[in-house]
């Protein structure tokens, strides 16, 4: 549901620590990320 959600929304990136569970999911346009990854892609951690 999530990932239906997220394609179905347009958005760019599902933030989780289980990126296991999102395994081949860019084939919907759609990134997987850590919440580390999005905070430091926002620049709120170096």
């Amino acid at each position: 549901m999530v990932l239906e959600l997220a394609v179905g929304a347009g958005c760019r990136h599902i933030v989780t620590y289980n990126k296991r569970d999102f395994r081949g999911v860019e084939r919907f346009g759609v990134e997987v990320i850590t919440p580390k990854d999005l905070l430091e892609e926002i620049g709120e951690l170096s």
